[in-house]
Protein backbone atom coordinates (compact mmCIF):
# COMPACT_ATOMS: atom_id res chain seq x y z
CA UNK A 1 0.00 0.00 0.00
CA UNK A 2 1.85 3.45 -1.14
CA UNK A 3 1.18 7.05 0.05
CA UNK A 4 -1.22 7.47 -2.45
CA UNK A 5 -3.55 4.66 -1.42
CA UNK A 6 -6.91 6.01 0.19
CA UNK A 7 -7.77 5.10 3.68
CA UNK A 8 -11.22 5.48 4.96
CA UNK A 9 -10.66 5.98 9.01
CA UNK A 10 -7.61 8.12 7.85
CA UNK A 11 -8.42 10.51 4.78
CA UNK A 12 -5.19 12.86 5.49
CA UNK A 13 -2.88 9.63 5.40
CA UNK A 14 0.11 10.55 3.28
CA UNK A 15 2.86 8.30 4.41
CA UNK A 16 4.31 4.87 2.79
CA UNK A 17 3.07 1.84 4.35
CA UNK A 18 5.32 -0.34 3.03
CA UNK A 19 8.60 -0.62 5.33
CA UNK A 20 12.04 0.08 3.75
CA UNK A 21 13.15 -3.21 4.78
CA UNK A 22 10.64 -5.73 5.40
CA UNK A 23 11.16 -9.64 6.55
CA UNK A 24 8.03 -10.90 7.36
CA UNK A 25 6.79 -15.37 6.94
CA UNK A 26 3.75 -16.74 5.58
CA UNK A 27 1.30 -17.92 8.38
CA UNK A 28 -2.28 -17.32 9.85
CA UNK A 29 -3.40 -14.01 10.13
CA UNK A 30 -6.72 -14.58 11.80
CA UNK A 31 -5.56 -13.99 15.02
CA UNK A 32 -4.56 -10.59 13.59
CA UNK A 33 -7.03 -9.72 11.85
CA UNK A 34 -9.01 -10.51 15.13
CA UNK A 35 -6.74 -8.24 17.32
CA UNK A 36 -7.45 -5.09 14.82
CA UNK A 37 -11.15 -5.36 15.04
CA UNK A 38 -11.31 -5.40 19.06
CA UNK A 39 -9.56 -2.49 18.63
CA UNK A 40 -12.01 -1.23 16.46
CA UNK A 41 -14.58 -2.01 18.65
CA UNK A 42 -12.89 -0.52 21.73
CA UNK A 43 -12.92 2.63 20.14
CA UNK A 44 -9.99 3.12 17.96
CA UNK A 45 -8.68 2.38 14.27
CA UNK A 46 -5.38 1.14 12.43
CA UNK A 47 -3.83 2.53 10.02
CA UNK A 48 -2.79 -0.25 6.90
CA UNK A 49 1.08 -0.14 8.03
CA UNK A 50 -0.61 -0.79 12.00
CA UNK A 51 -3.02 -3.16 10.57
CA UNK A 52 0.09 -5.48 8.54
CA UNK A 53 2.22 -5.39 11.79
CA UNK A 54 -0.06 -6.56 13.98
CA UNK A 55 -1.48 -9.73 11.07
CA UNK A 56 2.75 -10.66 11.21
CA UNK A 57 3.13 -10.25 14.94
CA UNK A 58 -0.40 -12.38 15.38
CA UNK A 59 0.34 -14.90 12.41
CA UNK A 60 -0.07 -18.88 13.31
CA UNK A 61 2.79 -21.25 11.71
CA UNK A 62 0.80 -24.76 10.57
CA UNK A 63 2.22 -26.43 13.81
CA UNK A 64 -0.33 -23.66 15.96
CA UNK A 65 2.85 -21.91 17.10
CA UNK A 66 4.05 -18.10 16.56
CA UNK A 67 5.43 -18.05 12.71
CA UNK A 68 7.55 -15.13 14.38
CA UNK A 69 8.40 -15.95 18.03
CA UNK A 70 10.58 -12.97 17.74
CA UNK A 71 9.61 -9.16 15.83
CA UNK A 72 11.16 -6.21 15.66
CA UNK A 73 9.69 -2.70 14.65
CA UNK A 74 12.19 0.01 13.97
CA UNK A 75 10.41 3.40 13.04
CA UNK A 76 10.73 7.06 13.67
CA UNK A 77 9.49 8.66 16.43
CA UNK A 78 6.03 10.04 16.73
CA UNK A 79 4.06 7.47 14.10
CA UNK A 80 2.00 5.63 16.53
CA UNK A 81 4.11 2.51 17.57
CA UNK A 82 3.26 2.15 20.93
CA UNK A 83 -0.50 1.89 19.19
CA UNK A 84 0.90 -1.36 17.67
CA UNK A 85 1.99 -2.56 20.95
CA UNK A 86 -0.89 -2.04 23.18
CA UNK A 87 -3.07 -3.31 20.64
CA UNK A 88 -0.99 -6.64 20.89
CA UNK A 89 -1.17 -6.28 24.87
CA UNK A 90 -5.21 -5.82 24.62
CA UNK A 91 -5.69 -8.99 22.67
CA UNK A 92 -3.09 -10.97 24.37
CA UNK A 93 -4.59 -9.90 27.82
CA UNK A 94 -8.41 -10.44 27.25
CA UNK A 95 -8.55 -12.75 24.42
CA UNK A 96 -5.62 -15.23 24.71
CA UNK A 97 -5.36 -14.71 28.87
CA UNK A 98 -1.21 -14.33 28.44
CA UNK A 99 1.01 -13.18 31.20
CA UNK A 100 2.45 -9.72 29.68
CA UNK A 101 5.54 -7.96 30.92
CA UNK A 102 5.97 -4.50 29.01
CA UNK A 103 8.90 -2.84 29.78
CA UNK A 104 10.62 0.67 28.54
CA UNK A 105 13.69 2.54 29.05
CA UNK A 106 11.72 5.45 30.92
CA UNK A 107 8.78 5.12 33.70
CA UNK A 108 7.21 7.87 31.84
CA UNK A 109 6.78 5.15 28.39
CA UNK A 110 5.78 2.54 30.31
CA UNK A 111 3.02 4.64 32.78
CA UNK A 112 1.83 6.09 29.59
CA UNK A 113 0.73 2.81 28.35
CA UNK A 114 -0.55 1.82 31.20
CA UNK A 115 -2.55 5.20 31.49
CA UNK A 116 -3.55 4.53 27.44
CA UNK A 117 -4.63 0.95 28.08
CA UNK A 118 -6.48 1.75 30.52
CA UNK A 119 -8.46 4.31 28.74
CA UNK A 120 -9.66 1.90 26.56
CA UNK A 121 -10.46 -0.43 28.90
CA UNK A 122 -12.21 1.66 30.70
CA UNK A 123 -14.18 3.29 27.92
CA UNK A 124 -15.99 -0.26 27.30
CA UNK A 125 -18.07 -2.30 29.84
CA UNK A 126 -17.11 -5.25 28.85
CA UNK A 127 -13.59 -4.74 29.25
CA UNK A 128 -13.71 -2.74 32.66
CA UNK A 129 -16.19 -5.61 33.73
CA UNK A 130 -13.06 -8.52 33.81
CA UNK A 131 -10.79 -6.47 35.59
CA UNK A 132 -9.95 -7.46 39.50
CA UNK A 133 -6.93 -4.65 39.72
CA UNK A 134 -5.86 -2.16 38.30
CA UNK A 135 -2.93 0.08 40.09
CA UNK A 136 -0.36 2.10 39.05
CA UNK A 137 2.58 3.45 41.49
CA UNK A 138 6.23 3.15 42.95
CA UNK A 139 7.57 2.36 39.15
CA UNK A 140 5.03 -0.28 38.89
CA UNK A 141 1.38 -0.19 36.60
CA UNK A 142 -0.55 -3.51 36.46
CA UNK A 143 -3.59 -4.89 35.15
CA UNK A 144 -5.18 -8.05 36.14
CA UNK A 145 -8.25 -9.95 34.99
CA UNK A 146 -10.62 -12.40 37.11
CA UNK A 147 -9.72 -14.78 35.32
CA UNK A 148 -6.05 -14.69 36.43
CA UNK A 149 -3.78 -13.18 33.20
CA UNK A 150 -2.11 -10.08 34.33
CA UNK A 151 -0.26 -7.20 32.34
CA UNK A 152 2.63 -5.57 34.08
CA UNK A 153 4.26 -1.87 33.16
CA UNK A 154 7.43 -1.02 34.10
CA UNK A 155 11.25 0.29 33.71
CA UNK A 156 13.85 -2.34 32.89
CA UNK A 157 16.91 -3.47 35.03
CA UNK A 158 18.99 -6.32 35.55
CA UNK A 159 16.73 -7.81 38.20
CA UNK A 160 13.42 -7.11 35.94
CA UNK A 161 11.35 -10.03 35.84
CA UNK A 162 13.20 -12.31 38.56
CA UNK A 163 10.20 -13.99 40.51
CA UNK A 164 8.35 -14.24 37.48
CA UNK A 165 8.15 -18.03 36.36
CA UNK A 166 5.95 -17.98 33.30
CA UNK A 167 5.85 -15.09 30.67
CA UNK A 168 4.06 -15.46 27.61
CA UNK A 169 4.74 -12.22 25.84
CA UNK A 170 7.88 -9.51 27.21
CA UNK A 171 7.47 -6.28 25.33
CA UNK A 172 11.01 -4.07 25.02
CA UNK A 173 9.49 -0.63 24.45
CA UNK A 174 12.64 2.30 23.36
CA UNK A 175 14.74 -0.76 22.77
CA UNK A 176 17.83 1.16 21.32
CA UNK A 177 18.83 1.51 25.36
CA UNK A 178 18.12 -2.50 26.11
CA UNK A 179 21.60 -4.49 27.55
CA UNK A 180 22.34 -7.89 27.84
CA UNK A 181 21.95 -7.97 31.52
CA UNK A 182 18.36 -6.27 31.22
CA UNK A 183 17.36 -9.18 28.26
CA UNK A 184 19.06 -12.36 29.96
CA UNK A 185 17.13 -11.32 33.26
CA UNK A 186 13.86 -11.23 31.87
CA UNK A 187 14.45 -14.04 28.73
CA UNK A 188 14.40 -16.82 31.08
CA UNK A 189 11.18 -15.49 32.60
CA UNK A 190 9.30 -17.26 29.48
CA UNK A 191 11.15 -20.74 29.35
CA UNK A 192 8.15 -22.12 31.04
CA UNK A 193 5.72 -20.54 28.57
CA UNK A 194 4.50 -22.91 25.65
CA UNK A 195 4.21 -20.58 23.26
CA UNK A 196 6.36 -17.29 24.37
CA UNK A 197 6.83 -14.12 21.89
CA UNK A 198 9.31 -11.36 22.67
CA UNK A 199 8.75 -7.85 20.56
CA UNK A 200 11.57 -5.32 19.95
CA UNK A 201 10.06 -1.76 19.08
CA UNK A 202 12.10 1.06 18.90
CA UNK A 203 13.19 4.14 17.16
CA UNK A 204 16.45 4.40 15.70
CA UNK A 205 19.98 4.10 17.27
CA UNK A 206 22.17 7.02 17.85
CA UNK A 207 25.43 6.17 19.10
CA UNK A 208 26.50 9.44 20.15
CA UNK A 209 22.85 9.10 22.39
CA UNK A 210 22.33 5.47 23.15
CA UNK A 211 25.59 3.57 24.14
CA UNK A 212 23.50 0.45 24.20
CA UNK A 213 22.38 0.56 21.33
CA UNK A 214 24.58 -2.93 20.52
CA UNK A 215 21.85 -5.73 21.77
CA UNK A 216 18.77 -3.88 18.85
CA UNK A 217 21.39 -3.63 16.26
CA UNK A 218 22.17 -7.36 16.77
CA UNK A 219 18.32 -8.04 16.29
CA UNK A 220 18.47 -5.45 12.77
CA UNK A 221 21.03 -7.44 11.33
CA UNK A 222 19.22 -10.66 11.97
CA UNK A 223 15.99 -9.12 10.43
CA UNK A 224 18.36 -7.71 7.16
CA UNK A 225 19.56 -11.12 6.70
CA UNK A 226 15.87 -12.36 7.09
CA UNK A 227 16.49 -14.91 9.74
CA UNK A 228 13.65 -17.27 10.19
CA UNK A 229 11.28 -17.04 12.99
CA UNK A 230 12.05 -12.86 13.31
CA UNK A 231 9.20 -10.68 11.74
CA UNK A 232 11.50 -7.54 10.55
CA UNK A 233 10.04 -4.09 9.77
CA UNK A 234 11.93 -0.95 9.18
CA UNK A 235 10.67 2.60 8.42
CA UNK A 236 13.63 4.90 7.21
CA UNK A 237 14.30 7.23 4.26
CA UNK A 238 17.33 5.84 2.10
CA UNK A 239 20.43 7.92 2.22
CA UNK A 240 19.85 8.91 -1.27
CA UNK A 241 16.52 11.25 -0.73
CA UNK A 242 17.41 14.37 0.43
CA UNK A 243 16.46 15.68 3.70
CA UNK A 244 14.82 18.48 3.13
CA UNK A 245 11.74 17.61 0.87
CA UNK A 246 8.53 16.62 1.94
CA UNK A 247 8.13 13.36 -0.36
CA UNK A 248 11.85 11.86 1.78
CA UNK A 249 9.46 12.84 5.01
CA UNK A 250 6.51 10.45 3.71
CA UNK A 251 8.50 8.08 2.66
CA UNK A 252 10.25 6.82 6.13
CA UNK A 253 7.33 8.00 7.78
CA UNK A 254 3.89 6.04 7.89
CA UNK A 255 1.46 7.94 10.07
CA UNK A 256 2.98 11.14 8.16
CA UNK A 257 -0.22 13.46 7.55
CA UNK A 258 -2.43 12.07 10.60
CA UNK A 259 0.84 12.42 13.39
CA UNK A 260 3.31 13.98 11.24
CA UNK A 261 3.08 16.63 9.12
CA UNK A 262 5.16 18.79 7.05
CA UNK A 263 4.77 21.61 9.83
CA UNK A 264 5.71 19.66 12.97
CA UNK A 265 8.85 18.28 10.21
CA UNK A 266 10.02 22.08 9.38
CA UNK A 267 9.80 23.06 12.91
CA UNK A 268 12.11 20.21 14.12
CA UNK A 269 14.53 20.79 10.99
CA UNK A 270 14.64 24.64 12.34
CA UNK A 271 15.60 23.42 15.78
CA UNK A 272 18.37 21.26 14.88
CA UNK A 273 20.32 22.65 12.73
CA UNK A 274 23.90 22.02 14.32
CA UNK A 275 25.76 19.22 12.53
CA UNK A 276 24.78 16.73 15.83
CA UNK A 277 21.48 17.89 15.34
CA UNK A 278 21.09 17.12 11.55
CA UNK A 279 22.02 14.05 12.41
CA UNK A 280 19.32 13.98 15.52
CA UNK A 281 16.90 14.70 12.97
CA UNK A 282 18.32 12.00 10.15
CA UNK A 283 17.80 9.42 13.57
CA UNK A 284 14.37 10.35 14.73
CA UNK A 285 12.47 11.92 12.07
CA UNK A 286 14.04 9.65 8.96
CA UNK A 287 14.74 6.66 10.63
CA UNK A 288 18.16 6.86 9.72
CA UNK A 289 19.80 5.27 12.58
CA UNK A 290 23.97 5.67 13.46
CA UNK A 291 24.28 2.10 14.62
CA UNK A 292 27.19 0.49 16.04
CA UNK A 293 28.85 -2.24 14.54
CA UNK A 294 28.34 -5.59 15.60
CA UNK A 295 31.54 -7.51 16.73
CA UNK A 296 32.16 -10.56 15.14
CA UNK A 297 35.66 -11.90 17.34
CA UNK A 298 34.91 -13.88 20.42
CA UNK A 299 34.56 -11.53 24.22
CA UNK A 300 37.72 -11.81 26.31
CA UNK A 301 37.06 -13.54 29.28
CA UNK A 302 38.69 -11.18 32.27
CA UNK A 303 38.13 -13.68 35.50
CA UNK A 304 37.04 -17.34 34.68
CA UNK A 305 33.48 -17.71 35.77
CA UNK A 306 33.88 -20.77 37.38
CA UNK A 307 37.18 -19.41 39.25
CA UNK A 308 34.71 -16.67 40.40
CA UNK A 309 32.23 -18.91 41.12
CA UNK A 310 34.40 -21.00 43.42
CA UNK A 311 34.83 -18.18 45.79
CA UNK A 312 31.38 -17.50 46.52
CA UNK A 313 30.04 -18.25 50.26
CA UNK A 314 27.47 -16.35 52.38
CA UNK A 315 29.14 -17.95 55.37
CA UNK A 316 32.55 -16.41 55.42
CA UNK A 317 33.89 -14.36 58.97
CA UNK A 318 34.01 -11.05 58.38
CA UNK A 319 36.77 -8.95 60.30
CA UNK A 320 35.30 -5.56 61.75
CA UNK A 321 37.42 -2.76 59.59
CA UNK A 322 35.47 -2.15 55.98
CA UNK A 323 36.11 -0.17 52.80
CA UNK A 324 33.46 1.32 50.69
CA UNK A 325 33.33 3.29 47.16
CA UNK A 326 31.15 4.06 44.87
CA UNK A 327 30.92 4.50 41.15
CA UNK A 328 27.93 5.64 38.62
CA UNK A 329 26.96 4.33 35.22
CA UNK A 330 28.10 6.46 32.13
CA UNK A 331 24.65 7.16 31.61
CA UNK A 332 24.06 8.35 35.32
CA UNK A 333 21.13 5.49 35.13
CA UNK A 334 23.06 3.72 38.00
CA UNK A 335 24.84 4.13 41.08
CA UNK A 336 26.56 1.45 42.89
CA UNK A 337 27.95 1.08 46.55
CA UNK A 338 30.64 -1.31 47.59
CA UNK A 339 32.25 -2.76 50.72
CA UNK A 340 35.36 -4.70 51.13
CA UNK A 341 36.71 -6.69 54.26
CA UNK A 342 39.18 -8.92 55.00
CA UNK A 343 38.42 -12.56 56.18
CA UNK A 344 38.94 -14.76 58.56
CA UNK A 345 41.00 -16.92 56.34
CA UNK A 346 43.28 -14.02 54.81
CA UNK A 347 41.37 -13.24 52.04
CA UNK A 348 39.38 -9.99 50.77
CA UNK A 349 35.50 -10.24 50.44
CA UNK A 350 33.38 -7.35 48.36
CA UNK A 351 29.84 -7.32 48.40
CA UNK A 352 27.30 -4.62 46.72
CA UNK A 353 25.03 -3.09 49.26
CA UNK A 354 23.70 -0.58 47.32
CA UNK A 355 22.53 -0.40 43.34
CA UNK A 356 19.81 2.26 42.51
CA UNK A 357 19.05 5.15 40.38
CA UNK A 358 20.81 8.19 41.26
CA UNK A 359 19.08 10.53 43.43
CA UNK A 360 19.79 12.75 47.24
CA UNK A 361 19.15 9.07 48.96
CA UNK A 362 22.19 7.59 47.23
CA UNK A 363 24.17 10.32 49.52
CA UNK A 364 22.34 9.84 52.39
CA UNK A 365 23.35 6.59 52.21
CA UNK A 366 26.78 7.13 52.08
CA UNK A 367 26.44 8.83 54.74
CA UNK A 368 25.17 6.38 56.78
CA UNK A 369 27.33 3.99 55.70
CA UNK A 370 30.36 6.14 56.73
CA UNK A 371 28.62 6.94 60.58
CA UNK A 372 28.09 3.41 61.04
CA UNK A 373 30.81 1.60 60.02
CA UNK A 374 33.74 4.10 60.56
CA UNK A 375 35.33 2.69 57.51
CA UNK A 376 39.35 3.47 56.44
CA UNK A 377 38.30 4.77 53.36
CA UNK A 378 35.37 6.08 51.16
CA UNK A 379 36.84 5.76 47.12
CA UNK A 380 35.64 7.29 44.06
CA UNK A 381 36.93 7.76 40.64
CA UNK A 382 37.62 11.19 39.31
CA UNK A 383 37.07 10.00 36.03
CA UNK A 384 33.53 8.13 37.23
CA UNK A 385 30.06 10.64 36.86
CA UNK A 386 29.99 9.29 40.83
CA UNK A 387 32.41 12.06 41.14
CA UNK A 388 29.51 14.60 41.00
CA UNK A 389 28.86 13.90 44.66
CA UNK A 390 32.22 14.69 45.89
CA UNK A 391 30.78 18.30 46.43
CA UNK A 392 27.58 17.25 48.24
CA UNK A 393 30.13 15.00 50.69
CA UNK A 394 32.41 17.24 51.68
CA UNK A 395 29.50 19.60 52.67
CA UNK A 396 28.55 17.22 55.05
CA UNK A 397 32.03 16.64 56.54
CA UNK A 398 32.78 13.44 54.53
CA UNK A 399 36.10 14.01 52.16
CA UNK A 400 36.76 11.00 50.17
CA UNK A 401 39.92 9.79 48.79
CA UNK A 402 39.49 10.53 44.66
CA UNK A 403 41.96 8.16 42.54
CA UNK A 404 44.31 8.91 40.00
CA UNK A 405 44.43 7.13 36.60
CA UNK A 406 47.65 5.43 38.16
CA UNK A 407 45.34 3.96 40.79
CA UNK A 408 42.79 2.69 38.85
CA UNK A 409 45.37 0.50 37.07
CA UNK A 410 46.71 -0.58 40.72
CA UNK A 411 42.89 -1.50 41.59
CA UNK A 412 41.92 -3.58 38.39
CA UNK A 413 45.13 -4.84 38.45
CA UNK A 414 45.03 -6.27 42.69
CA UNK A 415 41.38 -7.19 41.70
CA UNK A 416 42.17 -9.20 38.88
CA UNK A 417 45.60 -10.62 40.84
CA UNK A 418 43.56 -11.66 43.98
CA UNK A 419 40.75 -12.85 41.91
CA UNK A 420 42.63 -15.91 40.00
CA UNK A 421 44.66 -16.24 42.86
CA UNK A 422 41.34 -17.42 44.49
CA UNK A 423 42.24 -14.75 47.02
CA UNK A 424 38.70 -12.74 46.93
CA UNK A 425 35.52 -13.85 49.02
CA UNK A 426 32.28 -12.56 47.84
CA UNK A 427 28.32 -13.66 48.26
CA UNK A 428 27.62 -14.79 44.16
CA UNK A 429 25.47 -11.65 44.12
CA UNK A 430 24.27 -11.14 40.06
CA UNK A 431 25.04 -7.92 39.92
CA UNK A 432 28.42 -8.77 40.53
CA UNK A 433 28.39 -11.78 38.38
CA UNK A 434 26.76 -10.46 35.12
CA UNK A 435 28.43 -6.95 35.19
CA UNK A 436 31.61 -9.35 35.17
CA UNK A 437 30.80 -11.72 32.20
CA UNK A 438 30.29 -8.44 29.81
CA UNK A 439 32.88 -6.58 31.12
CA UNK A 440 35.92 -5.87 29.38
CA UNK A 441 39.61 -4.28 29.76
CA UNK A 442 40.39 -0.31 28.20
CA UNK A 443 44.42 -0.37 27.70
CA UNK A 444 45.86 2.35 28.83
CA UNK A 445 48.18 4.83 26.93
CA UNK A 446 50.85 4.76 29.79
CA UNK A 447 50.66 1.09 30.38
CA UNK A 448 48.18 -0.95 32.27
CA UNK A 449 44.64 -1.17 31.63
CA UNK A 450 41.08 -0.57 33.35
CA UNK A 451 37.40 -1.63 33.50
CA UNK A 452 35.98 -0.34 30.02
CA UNK A 453 32.52 1.26 30.64
CA UNK A 454 31.73 1.79 27.65
CA UNK A 455 30.46 -1.47 27.15
CA UNK A 456 26.96 -2.52 26.58
CA UNK A 457 26.96 -3.99 30.17
CA UNK A 458 26.26 -1.60 33.44
CA UNK A 459 29.50 -2.17 35.35
CA UNK A 460 28.99 0.22 38.23
CA UNK A 461 28.92 -2.78 40.60
CA UNK A 462 32.38 -4.28 39.40
CA UNK A 463 34.04 -1.05 39.08
CA UNK A 464 32.66 -0.18 43.30
CA UNK A 465 33.68 -3.49 44.10
CA UNK A 466 37.56 -3.28 42.68
CA UNK A 467 37.88 0.35 43.97
CA UNK A 468 36.72 -1.10 47.33
CA UNK A 469 39.08 -4.21 47.85
CA UNK A 470 41.69 -1.69 46.60
CA UNK A 471 40.46 1.12 49.25
CA UNK A 472 40.76 -1.91 51.93
CA UNK A 473 44.65 -2.89 50.69
CA UNK A 474 45.83 0.34 51.00
CA UNK A 475 44.51 2.19 53.79
CA UNK A 476 43.76 -0.82 56.04
CA UNK A 477 47.33 -1.16 57.22
CA UNK A 478 48.43 -3.03 60.46
CA UNK A 479 51.08 -0.52 62.38
CA UNK A 480 54.39 -2.77 62.90
CA UNK A 481 55.26 -3.27 66.44
CA UNK A 482 57.95 -0.71 67.33
CA UNK A 483 61.51 -2.33 66.38
CA UNK A 484 63.90 -3.20 69.25
CA UNK A 485 66.91 -0.96 69.81
CA UNK A 486 70.21 -2.68 67.78
CA UNK A 487 71.84 -2.59 70.95
CA UNK A 488 70.61 -3.20 74.70
CA UNK A 489 71.72 -0.71 77.66
CA UNK A 490 72.41 -2.61 79.98
CA UNK A 491 74.46 -0.67 81.88
CA UNK A 492 72.96 0.60 85.70
CA UNK A 493 74.81 3.76 86.52
CA UNK A 494 78.09 3.79 87.44
CA UNK A 495 79.87 0.69 85.76
CA UNK A 496 82.20 0.78 83.16
CA UNK A 497 80.78 1.81 79.38
CA UNK A 498 80.84 -0.91 76.90
CA UNK A 499 83.29 -0.21 74.21
CA UNK A 500 81.25 -1.27 71.16
CA UNK A 501 84.20 -0.29 68.73
CA UNK A 502 87.24 -2.52 70.68
CA UNK A 503 85.25 -5.31 71.04
CA UNK A 504 85.99 -8.32 68.30
CA UNK A 505 83.90 -8.51 64.89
Amino acid sequence: MTASTICEDFPTLTGRQEPHHLSVFDGDITQGEKAVELYRRAGSASMPWQKDAQHAILSIAPDGRWTHPDCCLIIPRQNGKSEVLIQRCLYGLFKLGETILYTAQRWKTARDAWRRMMAIIKGRSWLKSRVVRATCSQGEGIIELASRPVISFGTRSNDTGRGLTEVDLIVYDEAYNLTDGEMSAMSFTQMAAKNPQTIYASSAVNQDEHPNGAVLASVRNRGLAEEADLYFAEYMAPDDLPRDEEGTWRYANPSYGVVQTAAKIRKLMRNLATVAGRKGFDVEALGRGDWPVERTDEVEVIIDPDVWGDMASTTTKLGKRVALAVDMSPDRKWISIAAAARTADGRTHVEVGYHAAPSAGAVKQLLSLVGRWDPCALVMDRQSPAYSLHPDLITAGVEPEVTSAAQIVQACGGFYDDAVAGQLAHTGDPLLTEALEGASKRELSGGGWAWDRKGNMTISPLVAATLAHWALKVFDVQKPPPAAPAFEDTSSGGGDEFDVLSAAF
